[in-house]
């Protein structure tokens, strides 16, 4: 679920950064993608990714591929990757994604 979490911050992010947003999302999001690169290049063999793969954030297909590349690195794990994840999240409102399944 935790990965869940990071891809979901950065494709809200990715979304966001289209039209006009605030400083503080645009600082939020630039912190979490270079969190998120900081983790991908641990993996020894890892094809360093842009976390701003989704051109279109509503394609399945580029979320499954991410999903899949952020847990095998362990991005979903990572305190640091979860906490700029959590951080970009409030900063743009989704609150919902923030608040713990039943």
């Amino acid at each position: 679920m935790s990965v869940e979490l990071v891809v979901t911050a950065l494709l809200a992010g990715a979304a966001a950064s289209t039209t006009t947003t605030t400083t503080a999302a645009a600082d939020a999001y630039a912190a979490l993608t270079a969190q998120t690169r900081r983790v991908l290049r641990r993996r020894a063999e890892d094809e360093v990714v842009d976390a701003e793969v989704a051109e279109d954030v509503h394609v399945p297909e580029q979320r499954a591929d991410l999903t899949a590349t952020l847990a095998a690195a362990g991005a979903g794990d990572d305190p640091e990757v979860l906490a700029h994840a959590r951080h970009l999240l409030a900063v743009l409102g989704y609150r919902s994604a923030l608040e713990p399944a039943d």
